[in-house]
């Protein structure tokens, strides 16, 4: 049960009481029976499957990571090129 106030002048105005009801859905629990259940129930039989699935994909991201920065340093690295010196220009004189 719940009342509800309305501001009114400055002051509360408890008005009549309500009754609230849970959102309850028809849906099928992890175990397979099909029950009415409130949303937040649902979204916490899925919580499980959810949570398994995105570690799997975490451990299959981190082991593809691993593979490649092993693989990067099995690679040989190139060799480093010596920069040139860069020759000073002749000045260009000028003729009047």
């Amino acid at each position: 049960m719940v009342g509800t106030r309305k501001l009114l002048r400055g002051h509360y105005n408890p008005t009549n009481w309500t009754r609230k009801y849970p959102n309850l859905q028809l849906t099928t629990t992890p175990a397979g029976a099909h029950v009415l259940a409130c949303t937040k129930c649902i979204k916490t039989f899925s919580k499980k499957t959810r949570m398994a699935k995105n570690k799997t994909i975490r451990e299959k991201l981190a082991a593809d990571k691993a593979a490649k920065r092993a693989a990067e340093a099995a690679k040989p690295k190139p060799a480093v090129k010596e920069k040139k010196e860069k020759k000073p220009k002749a000045e260009k004189q000028k003729t009047a």
